[in-house]
């Protein structure tokens, strides 16, 4: 247990960096934040966040060819 409480107390895990990630909105980040959002919800285990980044990524790589 004791390094769950490590990964929630400290700023840089996995979790924290996500959650800040997620603070701002998802629409207005740079691709290269949609793609460590993408990373570490796969990390993480969070197929929804997986999923609705992943279409946002869709749509921009879309737009940009």
């Amino acid at each position: 247990m004791s390094g769950l409480n490590n990964q929630e107390n400290n700023p840089n895990s996995e979790q924290n960096q996500l959650k800040a990630l997620l603070e701002q909105p998802i629409e207005d980040l740079p691709l290269i934040s949609l793609y460590r959002i993408r990373y570490l919800a796969t990390e993480l285990s969070m197929d929804p966040i997986v999923t609705q980044v992943q279409k946002i990524i869709d749509k921009r790589q879309q737009a940009m060819s």
